[in-house]
């Protein structure tokens, strides 16, 4: 986890303010991803800047993985949670 938290701190410009993380449970169906919480494939976690585009930080595959790594980006950025990424915390 420690390496996509390095790369993804290369990837971010300086001086963006970050105002939502986001993570969402995918399910790839014959290469057409959907977001899906309850039985997904893998996770995704994104964040989203002040200039309101979102940038993909991170693809995981076990649920504690992505949940951790979700946190650790709200706890280094003070970014808000969307209502689906506070429901998968949650669960």
């Amino acid at each position: 986890m420690q390496k996509l938290i390095d790369e993804f701190d290369h990837l971010i410009a300086p001086g963006t303010i970050v105002t939502d993380i986001i993570l969402s449970g995918v399910v790839d169906d014959c290469g057409y991803l959907m977001q899906q919480n309850d039985t997904p494939d893998f996770f995704s976690v994104y964040i989203r800047g002040s200039d309101g585009l979102l940038q993909a930080i991170g693809d995981l595959s076990d649920r504690e993985d992505a949940l951790a790594y979700a946190a650790r980006m709200l706890e280094k950025y003070q970014a808000q949670l969307t209502d689906n990424t506070r429901k998968l915390l949650n669960d």
